[in-house]
This record gives structure tokens, sequence and C-alpha cells, in this order.
């Protein structure tokens, strides 16, 4: 099935490659016609380096996220069963020091939290909120340029026509108006090349922006409640909060109200 659907994406573009009429072409001398290529080439202006720069780099962008955000990078399972056994039979120092080993965003959040363990319940349930706002905010500020390309590129796209439009016309206007419809046809079809590759870049930019930042949020979101869901064993009862207190003498203990003289 792949194989068949491989070659019918060459076979499509194949023939988009293949000879067009004015539709998507400019005829030439001899009755010929031009490729879809060959005005390709021959519309490239300086906002078309921009743009192919910008759609590589978009490119690689999108190709880093899925090979870097997945989930047995974010929150492996086998990674939380381990840490919910090491907790539950009193192991702390063997789960932080497994936590620190790793560099996945549910070890990183869980041995941020274990590190205030000794400032009680409610400093690591704040340390775990702080780390995993640090680090999903890395992973959003990096697809951030996706949405950046992708705003750019048809404005990048609009300056290469506006810029192919005017040496048209101007070409035209040094002619004396004795060049005919069809250069000024020519010169108009090579202008619009920047608009196409443009609106591609936007379409591929805001597009996979859309898809890399909804897998952030959902693999981090997953990670985060699995990391808070094991601190909850350390919040103490509150019978034996209000019984620490008391010993320690950071409560007033209540005592029988004394009888009138």
């Amino acid at each position: 099935m792949r194989r068949i659907r491989r070659a019918g994406l060459i076979g499509l573009v194949v023939a988009a490659a293949g000879p067009v009429t004015l539709a998507w072409g400019q005829p030439v001398e001899g009755g010929a016609t031009q490729s879809i290529l060959d005005i390709f080439w021959q519309g490239i202006e300086l906002p078309t380096y921009l743009i192919v720069a910008g759609s590589a780099a978009a490119v690689a962008l999108v190709v880093e996220h899925f090979l870097t955000v997945r989930r047995v990078s974010i929150c492996p399972v086998e990674q939380v069963r381990r840490a919910r056994t090491n907790i539950e039979r009193r192991r702390f120092r063997e789960c932080l020091d497994e936590m620190k080993k790793s560099s996945t965003f549910f070890a990183r959040v869980m041995a941020a939290a274990l590190k205030h363990a000794r400032h009680g319940f409610d400093a690591m349930h704040a340390a775990a909120l702080e780390k995993s706002g640090e680090l999903s905010g890395q992973m959003h500020r990096k697809v951030e340029y996706l949405n950046i390309m992708g705003n750019l590129g048809p404005l990048l796209g609009l300056l290469g026509t506006v810029w192919g439009m005017i040496e048209a016309f101007g070409a035209l206007g040094a002619a004396g108006g004795q060049a005919g419809a069809g250069d000024l046809a020519t010169g108009i079809s090579k202008a619009l090349v920047n608009t196409l590759l443009g609106l591609a870049l936007g379409i591929v930019g805001l597009g996979f922006f859309g898809v890399c930042r909804n897998r952030i949020e959902s693999l981090t979101v997953s990670a985060t409640v699995e990391a808070l869901d094991l601190l909850e064993y350390f919040r103490a009862a509150p019978g034996a909060s209000r019984a620490a207190e008391q010993r320690d003498g950071s409560a007033p203990v209540e005592t029988a109200p004394r009888e009138p003289a």
C-alpha cells in the first residue's frame, strides 16, 4: 500500500512538472509551452531565497519536534510505574537518584519536587508546578518559530510579487509600450511565483504550529498530572499533622476550661 501511494505521489509531481498550457505556464516562440518549473526558476527573486530558507527551517523544526517530543521522552509508562513502586515502598533516595539520572519531562519534574521533600508537601507541590511550567515553556518557545515563519511567509511572498510586478511594468515602460500582452503576462506569472511559495510556507508553518502546540500541551499536562498524583503520597493526614504540630509546639494545645473560683 505504501508503494502504491508513493508511486501515485511521484506521478502527480511528474505530471505537475510537465508541459502545461496558459493556465499553468506561458507559451514561447515556435508554439512550444513553458513548464511550471521553468517559470519557477525564472521567477526567483531575493525574497524567494528568504522563503526557501524559512521553509527549510520549518521542516527542520517539525522533524526535530516529532523526534524529541514523544511519550517515551516526556512521560514513559515504565518510569512512572517504577517511581510509584519506590515511593510506596518508601525508597525515596532510590527514587530521587533514578529521577536525577533521567532527562525526561516527568523525571525532571519529580526530581525538582523530591529535592524539596524536607520542606513539606506544599513546597514539593509548588516546585513540581514551577518546573513543569519552565520545561513546557521551553518547548513552546521552540515551536513558536513555526508560528513566526507561518505569518512571515505570505508577507515575503507579497514582497516578491510586488518586486516582480515593478520589474515587469518597468520593462514595459522602457519598451515604450511596444511590448505585447504576452510579455506582460509572463512577467506577472513570474511575480506570482513568490506569492505561491509564501502561501505554501504560511500554510505549512501555521498548520504544524497548531499540531505541535497541541502535542506539547497534551503530553506535558499528562506528565504533570502523573507527578502530582505521586506527590499525594507525601501529603500528611490531617490528624497526624495536627499531632505533629502540637508535639513541636508550633500550635497551641487546647486545654479544658478552668472552673470559676
